[in-house]
């Protein structure tokens, strides 16, 4: 290709490519001061009360000349956080911290309205990028801990596939792990999700309505995992079958949480989950949480739990 031009012309052409490379580079700086320009503008708008959409417009126009200002990012993510709109926040918070992965401030504002979702893990997990820099993350992240209630799953809520890759996926949940560590705590994040939506007939293995969305992200979650033991743990409370003997109770009680464990697995199959990798464990009432035969203590034993183990090596 050189060849083709004489030496002088070459070095002219060279020369030509460096100062429009340089040109560029120096338009850019500039478009991206006056990114900054704008931010500053609705900043002032906002400390002076001026409307939302102001504010907005003046963050979309820093955007288009310097889109990967995180700084503009950030704030149009508060903005959006402000209106409740939080798709629209967790896009703009998410480009905050591609560009700057250590901006702190981004990766609390994104746990926070994980956290005012219900969507646990992935709180836990973008706190921890802000946890050994800001108390507020670090204490949002005990509380997540205190037993272990990102990993819990109660009447009424769902979990969805991605919340539960952030347990079940090996690296992801080795990254936290180290996270963990740095922060300063004493903890670790097991691969296992904790589900007290999955309900059933009073003394039967037949699953409510209700439970067809959590099997459905369930099963998109385990069918992405690296080959593994899927465990499946059914548990009962301690209310014992009428007209029986306490001791047949115990038994009846065991092969009920088997079966309950068995419909799990069975509908996750029909989901597209390998049968052979499913174990099911049946506990009866032998691993309470709690004692007591108060409603809540008896909604609080009864649970499905689901763990995931990598195949042990030969």
């Amino acid at each position: 290709m050189f060849a083709r031009y004489p030496f002088n012309q070459l070095r002219f052409f060279l020369s030509a490519l460096l100062l429009l490379s340089l040109s560029q580079a120096a338009m850019a700086f500039q478009d991206c001061e006056y990114a900054s320009d704008l931010l500053y503008q609705a900043f002032d708008l906002h400390s002076q009360g001026i409307s939302i959409a102001k504010q907005r417009r003046l963050l979309k126009k820093a955007l288009r000349y310097c889109s990967k200002h995180a700084e503009v990012h950030h704030a149009l993510a508060s903005l959006y956080e402000e209106q409740r709109k939080w798709q629209k926040a967790i896009y703009h918070h998410q480009q905050a911290v591609k560009q700057e992965p250590n901006f702190y401030e981004a990766w609390y504002g994104l746990g926070e309205i994980y956290y005012k979702q219900k969507r646990l893990p992935l709180s836990l997990e973008a706190h921890l990028h802000a946890c050994s820099m800001d108390e507020d993350s670090k204490a949002r992240v005990k509380a997540l801990l205190k037993g272990n209630r990102y990993a819990v799953i109660e009447k009424g809520e769902i979990i969805d596939k991605e919340n539960l890759q952030v347990l079940y996926n090996t690296t992801r949940r080795e990254e936290i792990n180290r996270r963990l560590s740095a922060c300063g705590l004493r903890a670790r994040v097991e691969p296992r999700c904790l589900f007290r939506n999955f309900r059933f007939y009073s003394g039967k293995a037949t699953l409510k309505r209700g439970a067809k969305r959590q099997l459905k992200e369930l099963a998109a979650a385990l069918r992405k995992i690296e080959p593994a033991v899927i465990k499946i743990h059914a548990h009962t409370d301690i209310q014992s079958f009428k007209n029986v003997s306490l001791e047949q109770s115990d038994k009846l009680n065991l092969e009920l949480s088997q079966k309950r464990a068995d419909t799990v697995a069975t509908k996750l199959a029909r989901q597209g989950v390998p049968m052979t990798s499913m174990e099911t464990h049946g506990h009866g009432y032998h691993k309470p949480l709690t004692y007591g035969t108060t409603p809540t203590a008896l909604a609080k034993n009864r649970r499905v739990e689901i763990e995931v183990e990598e195949w042990p090596s030969l």
